[in-house]
């Protein structure tokens, strides 16, 4: 064969092996290295996040005692065995009887309120308990302050007081807030 003649199909050979073996390999790699670029964009964004939670939870740590002070003032659940529990038992120490306790409808009030506070008061519930105790004045007095001091999220609405025998009846509306 001539010289002349095989340096071009050679040079033809090696373009066509260039163009369909070697580029699309090129190309192929070129997206596999901006891929694992991402991937690693990914992972570090991951590791971030799980090291700022990580911090988080150590903050939280340094704050556990007021976060526990905090739920038993907004449980999640307003009407559980644990306010009859503490109801009865703030009456007991401070010489009251609890002869009865009940939920009741909130009462109408006539305030207006923004939309802005209305947005935020949306996940804390207000619940409305009547109680009914028997006792002394002095008793009645310490029972209200016993339940200010206490960190539950409990308003007195409305006190009525009756008189029977040789004790006095009061009743009581209290407002139980809770977290949902």
């Amino acid at each position: 064969m001539n010289k002349s003649f095989a340096i071009p199909i050679l040079f033809f050979v090696a373009l066509l092996f260039v163009v369909y073996i070697i580029l699309p390999e090129f190309y192929n790699f070129e997206n596999l290295k901006k891929e694992l670029g991402i991937k690693n964009q990914e992972i570090q964004s991951i590791e971030n996040y799980h090291e700022k939670i990580i911090t988080t939870i150590d903050k939280l740590k340094d704050y556990e005692d007021s976060l526990g002070k905090i739920n038993s003032a907004l449980p999640d659940s307003y009407f559980s065995p644990s306010l009859f529990n503490y109801l009865q038992k703030t009456s007991a120490e401070n010489g009251m009887f609890l002869k009865s306790v009940g939920l009741v409808k909130a009462p109408v009030k006539n305030t207006e309120i923004s939309p802005g506070a209305e947005a935020s008061k949306e996940d804390v519930k207000e619940e409305y308990v009547n109680i009914n105790l028997i006792g002394s004045y002095d008793s009645f007095k310490t029972f209200l302050k016993s339940i200010e001091k206490s960190s539950r999220m409990i308003e007195t609405e409305n006190i009525s007081i009756k008189i029977e025998e040789e004790n006095l009846n009061f009743i009581l509306l209290l407002k139980v807030s809770s977290y949902n």
